[in-house]
């Protein structure tokens, strides 16, 4: 299961709420498993909801549309009841009477209706939640929503609702991750780190980007990954006025590799939802001395530093002493040397902190299961920028890297 319910019923108690209500698509599969292909529209309207409680004794409900049921089929959901909602005029269709069955299909999906589905079919995703609540005893309630739009308007058909923003509680729940979610992390790292490892013997000089990038795009797709921004694929480098520039992160693919150039590998995407994301530089031909020193002190000084990732420390404190330690680096303007540490899961940056998450030196407190993405990303242009991030699971005992793929500069020949 992705859900850590432990933590989520502890957080509910500790919030002082009987129950949340998920509908942001990450927060519903998160809880609930469920997912769905019209979740990737990025509709701005919630399709399905879950409410989750903290009582034993009333069950977790899922809210869903009715056309979605045979979803559940093949990524069944851990929650024993649902309420089924019309969409876009699919359960007018379905319902209409044919002489044609679709078995095993409808045979199938006929049996979980029957099993799991209470209630009529509601009109819509606001008075299924309210209904969902008015089920669980929970019409009254004090009750946690990360979509603050569907809360008012549930509290139309629920006056005496006591609704609070959940935005943040959400995060803080999935800032420890559950095995499952470990798994998802770890597969989509490999998937990530094959198809670079892929496309290394294709980097030579006159060879065009594009076909670069494209290959690394296959690959993770074959695979059964996905990439965010996936245009532009492989994010960093592009040209601007006849002139590459390594970090520059345009969708330009058409620049064709040189001798002498630093390429900088920031890869994103996503396996099972969960993100994966690294950093590593490639130089395409021998580095200069100058440069594989600076590269080599970097290295020696990120390898340093992430032994202050451990279970208890703030990002905050760990960011103040991992900067002490970046800053004193014998390299030039060493304070181009951007510090990072994010946390990742179903999101790329699944920062558990106060909203807006995006300030400067936002800080949350690393627990044992936390998965973190930790950045040494040099912006210097003197001799040549390069970046290195990876991917680590905090244990008790210290972070564990995901990543098999060397923490170093990568010469091609």
């Amino acid at each position: 299961m992705l859900l850590n319910h432990a933590r989520a019923l502890a957080k509910m108690e500790a919030a002082g709420l009987d129950a949340l209500v998920a509908a942001v698509p990450r927060n519903v599969y998160y809880a609930s498993g469920f997912w769905n292909r019209n979740l990737e529209w990025g509709s701005q309207e919630a399709q399905a909801t879950v409410v989750l409680t903290r009582d034993p004794a009333r069950p977790a409900m899922l809210v869903v549309p009715e056309f979605a049921i045979a979803s559940l089929l093949e990524t069944p959901t851990w929650i024993p009841q649902l309420r089924v909602t019309e969409f876009l005029n699919t359960s007018m269709l379905a319902r209409e009477p044919e002489p044609v069955r679709l078995d095993p299909l409808q045979a199938d999906a006929e049996k979980l209706y029957s099993e799991k589905v209470v209630g009529e079919l509601d009109p819509n995703v606001v008075v299924g939640t309210a209904n969902a609540l008015r089920d669980l005893g929970l019409a009254t309630a004090r009750v946690g929503f990360d979509d603050l739009r569907l809360a008012m308007h549930v509290q139309q058909e629920l006056p005496g609702l006591h609704w609070t923003d959940a935005h943040n509680l959400w995060l803080d729940i999935r800032k420890v991750k559950t095995a499952q979610e470990i798994e998802f992390l770890r597969h989509g790292a490999m998937l990530n780190e094959t198809g670079l490892n892929e496309i290394m013997p294709l980097i030579r000089p006159g060879r065009v980007w594009n076909e670069v990038a494209s290959r690394f795009r296959q690959s993770v797709q074959d695979r059964g990954g996905n990439l965010i921004a996936a245009q532009k694929a492989l994010q960093f480098g592009a040209e601007y006025g006849g002139e590459y520039f390594p970090d520059l992160m345009f969708a330009d693919n058409n620049w064709k590799v040189r001798t002498g150039q630093t390429i900088i590998f920031e890869t994103w995407g996503t396996y099972s939802n969960y993100a994966f994301d690294m950093s590593r530089t490639v130089h395409v031909g021998p580095a200069s001395a100058e440069y594989r020193r600076i590269c080599a002190a970097i290295t020696a000084g990120q390898a340093e530093a992430v032994q202050h990732l451990r279970a208890g420390v703030s990002t905050h404190d760990a960011w103040k002493a991992i900067s002490k330690i970046a800053y004193g680096l014998d390299i030039p303007t060493p304070k181009k040397m951007l510090v990072f540490v994010h946390s990742i899961g179903l999101d790329i940056i699944e920062l558990p902190s106060a909203y807006p998450a995006f300030g400067r030196l936002k800080d949350f407190v690393l627990e044992a299961g936390t998965v973190i993405n930790f950045e040494f990303l040099y912006f210097g242009h003197s001799v040549a920028p390069y970046h290195l991030e990876s991917s680590y699971l905090i244990r008790e005992a210290g972070p564990e890297c995901l990543h098999t793929m060397p923490q170093q500069l990568f010469e091609l020949e």
